[in-house]
């Protein structure tokens, strides 16, 4: 009896010791250590490869990563390179000068300076006598003026003012005035007669005209009776009404208009301001056109403008 249960203390005994060795050789408390790491680490490894991607994308994630890294730094250089070059582009055109006019090497805008209701040569040798351009306009002959075409023979640069209906009597008194109520042949015919007084006239411009340039039926058959005579019609915009920015478009014919009446005040500082301002715009804009008219006060502030044409060409209307 003792010995039975001697023997099955010893079985006991001897599966316990078996069981315990076995567990502390599995947490790696025992036995080789380096045994131990070489069993683990493949089934590390094989634990991150799942964790991440599949083992036949895991080696192709890497190469691709490392492939990209180089490219990526080459790229962010590149832009860099680039940007730098775009700013010092930038930073040298803000320093290149505007340059005004038409022409290539010209640096100076145009001033178009035009003196409107000429009837003597008086007049005509005192525009002359300026040290820059101006262009005469001239009236066609009228009752106290029958000889004006006379003016015309020996320039070269000037212009016809033809009198047109405005809402002023006393200037629609003007000798062969045109109407808004005229027939279309009777303002053809005063074109054609125009062109044979002053046969090298190219330009014409309208002398008051509020009422007939802003009759859109009338100013047509005007403008394109001048075209077929030849001449170029500008626009003295005596009115805010005018049609005849509209009517030159819709003939592709060239627009020319007055920006500035220079003494619609007989005042010699009031003529010579507004001439500075016409300066001013021609500088910003690249050109200006400007009307006058020979009273002493605007002959006197032409006198005293040559100082301030610094920037600027004064030309005559046909080189406009």
């Amino acid at each position: 009896m003792s010995r039975v249960i001697i023997s099955f203390f010893i079985l006991c005994f001897s599966l316990l010791f078996a069981q315990q060795i076995e567990v502390v050789d599995s947490f790696g408390s025992f036995g080789n250590t380096n045994a131990n790491v070489s069993r683990r680490a493949p089934t590390i490894e094989v634990s991150e490869t799942v964790f991440v991607n599949p083992p036949t994308l895991y080696k192709k994630e890497q190469k691709k990563v490392r492939v990209s890294t180089p490219i990526l730094k080459e790229s962010k250089k590149k832009e860099e390179t680039l940007q730098k070059t775009i700013k010092e582009i930038s930073v040298a055109q803000k320093r290149e000068p505007k340059v005004l006019g038409t022409k290539k090497n010209s640096t100076k805008a145009r001033l178009l300076i035009i003196i409107d209701d000429i009837t003597t040569q008086r007049q005509i040798n005192f525009l002359k006598s300026l040290p820059y351009k101006v262009t005469p306009s001239i009236f066609p002959p009228n009752r106290m003026n029958m000889h004006t075409p006379k003016l015309a023979k020996n320039l070269k640069h000037f212009m016809i003012h033809l009198p047109l209906q405005s809402d002023s009597k006393a200037m629609n008194r003007m000798h062969k005035t045109l109407f808004i109520y005229d027939s279309d042949k009777k303002i053809k015919k005063r074109v054609a007669e125009i062109r044979k007084l002053f046969p090298s006239a190219k330009y014409v411009n309208n002398h008051t005209g509020s009422v007939f340039t802003a009759d859109y039926k009338k100013s047509k058959v005007l403008v394109k009776a001048l075209s077929k005579e030849g001449f170029v019609f500008v626009d003295s915009r005596t009115t805010d009404h005018s049609t005849i920015r509209k009517i030159k478009r819709e003939l592709h014919l060239r627009y020319i208009k007055n920006d500035i009446f220079i003494d619609n005040i007989q005042s010699v500082s009031y003529s010579l301001n507004k001439l500075k301002k016409a300066i001013a715009l021609a500088k910003k804009r690249g050109y200006a056109v400007v009307i006058g008219h020979p009273h002493p006060t605007t002959f006197e502030a032409l006198k005293r403008l040559k100082p301030y044409l610094q920037g600027v060409q004064t030309v005559y209307v046909d080189e406009f």
